[in-house]
């Protein structure tokens, strides 16, 4: 009697295992056990122990070592090859006999079997809720959760590799820098790196990697996501997360620094394009170009950078340069570093800059700002 009820049981699983792998099929979804060795090859191991014999939730088994093709993720076999060790398990339940405990792997919150995915599977068809294992703990720095795919695992494993290899795990903890495709954190870190490069020429020394992943993490990173936030960049983009808006916002700003003009948005598109893929470039520069805070911003800063470095505001507290475009500063800029030049061939002696700053804005800026209003120019423009 127990081996016909034990054979309907497998019969009847069986069937619900090819329902449910038609539904994820036509919905588009995963419905397979995430495979241990592949799970374990993605994720930064930090070390493992022998946890002992505990009673673990049956519903957080996700996994399988060796036969994670022979079940979908709800444990239901997906083949008839092992129904007889299946069936003998079922009917073992069926006559009261005890079953050795199970063998898993925990990793999170989850676990992965090692030895007893029948005795799992028969445990979970029957509405069971705990089951006994010994447990050996795999210690890694993120949270596997038993809703995952094997793409959310890569997604985690690559943040996690990331924030250790930056040091942000521990330099900065709660640090939210989830980005939608897992190859941005190269871009992140290629950010970091020019940043640190910049750093460096500016102290004329070398720049150790805490430092700048500090600096760039608190000067560059934040101050930019609080701007996105605060202007709710997000609501046109809903589908990106913060991290994804910075790169975004960042790559337009250097762009459009280096073009040095808003309507040059063929060349803007076309490298942007080189970063991205198309569809999404179309789509991200289209709610970009409908702010005016991003080129707002880019002014304010290059203005920050322009008086800091001539200090015009203290050689002349009268003067107020306000330039419109992006990139003119640093034009502007040049243009004081050749009249130091000259001035100085004129000499015949090293001008400082400060007095090269005075002169250009007594004798070449003023003048020429006078000459164009006498002229009503600016009318014109």
């Amino acid at each position: 009697m127990f081996d016909r009820y034990a054979h309907e049981d497998f019969d009847r699983v069986y069937r619900r295992s090819f329902w449910r792998r038609l539904g994820a099929w036509l919905g588009g979804r995963s419905n397979e056990l995430l495979p241990y060795e592949e799970v374990r090859r993605q994720l930064p191991i930090m070390g493992q122990h022998a946890a002992g014999l505990q009673e673990i939730p049956v519903d957080k088994i996700v996994g399988s070592v060796g036969r994670y093709r022979d079940f979908d993720r709800a444990f239901l076999p997906t083949q008839r090859t092992t129904s007889d060790r299946w069936i003998n398990i079922s009917k073992a339940r069926y006559e009261d006999r005890a079953l050795p405990s199970i063998d898993v792997y925990q990793i999170g919150e989850v676990y992965f079997v090692k030895d007893g995915n029948h005795r799992v599977s028969v445990a979970r068809e029957r509405g069971q809720e705990f089951i006994d294992a010994y447990v050996t703990y795999v210690d890694v720095p993120i949270q596997l959760t038993a809703e995952m795919a094997m793409d959310d695992v890569v997604y985690k494993a690559e943040f996690a590799k990331f924030m250790q290899q930056t040091g942000l795990a521990r330099l900065r903890p709660d640090a939210e820098l989830q980005v939608s495709d897992p190859a941005s954190y190269g871009r992140l870190l290629q950010h970091i790196g020019t940043h640190a490069y910049y750093m460096g020429v500016d102290r004329g020394a070398d720049i150790s990697d805490e430092e700048a992943v500090l600096s760039w993490y608190d000067t560059v990173y934040r101050p930019l996501t609080v701007v996105i936030t605060e202007h709710q960049l997000s609501k046109s983009l809903p589908d990106y997360t913060l991290s994804d808006l910075y790169l975004f916002v960042s790559d337009y700003k250097w762009l459009l620094l280096e073009s040095g003009d808003e309507e040059d948005q063929a060349v803007i598109s076309s490298k942007m394009a080189e970063l991205y893929n198309e569809k999404e470039v179309r789509r991200v520069l289209k709610s970009l170009r409908r702010v005016n805070w991003i080129s707002q911003m880019i002014l304010e800063q290059e203005r920050e950078e322009f008086l800091s470095e001539t200090q015009l505001e203290i050689i002349r507290p009268q003067a107020d340069i306000r330039l419109s475009l992006p990139g003119k500063y640093r034009n502007l800029l040049r243009h004081m570093y050749a009249h130091q030049y000259y001035l100085g061939m004129e000499r015949q002696a090293d001008v400082p800059f400060s007095d090269a700053v005075a002169s250009f804005y007594d004798g070449i800026y003023v003048p020429l700002l006078t000459l164009i209003d006498d002229q009503g120019t600016i009318d014109d423009f």
